[in-house]
Parts: C-alpha cells; sequence; structure tokens
C-alpha cells in the first residue's frame, strides 16, 4: 500500500499535521518532527526533511536507493549543492530550499513510501 501523508490546519497545541494541500504557517519554524512514534527535535525543515530521508535509509533501503534518483535533492555534481547534508552511506544531500518547497519535497518522498506514517511537526 502506498503511504499516504495528508496535511490539515495548525492545531491549537502548534502541531502541523501533514494533510492534502500545502502548507507552511507563515514565520513558524518546526520544533518536533514525529514520525510513527519515534520522536526528534528539529529547529527546522531542512532538519524535517533530513530525518525523513534519514528514517526511509534506515527502514527501507530499496525505497532509499530509488529516492537517490532524485537531481534535485541527490545532485550528481558536488559543485553544484548549495547547502548540503551526508546521509550514512556518505550520499550528499542538499537542503538548500525554502520552507514551502522543502515541505513539499518532504510530501513527495512520503507518499512514495508504502507505509502509512504518522506524522507530526510541533512548531
Amino acid at each position: 500500500m502506498m503511504g499516504m501523508m495528508y496535511m490539515q490546519e495548525l492545531t491549537d497545541d502548534k502541531v502541523l499535521r501533514l494533510k492534502n494541500g500545502h502548507l507552511v504557517p507563515d514565520g513558524l519554524r518546526p520544533t518536533k518532527f514525529i514520525i510513527d512514534e519515534h520522536d526528534f527535535s528539529v529547529s527546522s525543515w531542512s532538519d524535517v526533511l533530513v530525518l525523513s530521508l534519514k528514517y526511509i535509509e534506515k527502514n527501507d533501503l530499496q525505497l532509499f536507493q530509488n529516492l537517490k534518483h532524485n537531481h534535485v535533492i541527490f545532485k550528481t555534481a558536488e559543485d553544484s549543492f548549495i547547502s548540503p547534508v551526508e546521509l550514512e552511506d556518505g550520499t550528499l544531500m542538499e537542503t538548500g530550499f525554502g520552507d514551502q518547497d522543502t515541505l513539499d519535497k518532504i510530501r513527495a518522498i512520503l507518499q512514495s513510501t508504502r507505509w502509512d506514517y504518522e506524522i507530526q511537526i510541533g512548531l
């Protein structure tokens, strides 16, 4: 089954649950990222992107290998990176995207999984 990730409005306790559509509340930064009951402290949308990919790298290596064909995140020329982060296998990924663009990439990546992730982002 394909993983489904949805986005809804910001809740009263400032938790952004990912529902259909896209929304980054203006000026708000993530402080917590929860994926399948794993709770991480974060300080940027890039942190959420990196943690999403690290989670997939550890839990679905085949999917991770397939995602590495995304040449926007995984560039082919090292000198074309703006803000690279190295993953556990030594792969460099780009994190130099705007907030909304980063959230859109997170959604696309997690929608490509076969799990139904429970995702929450604390703001």
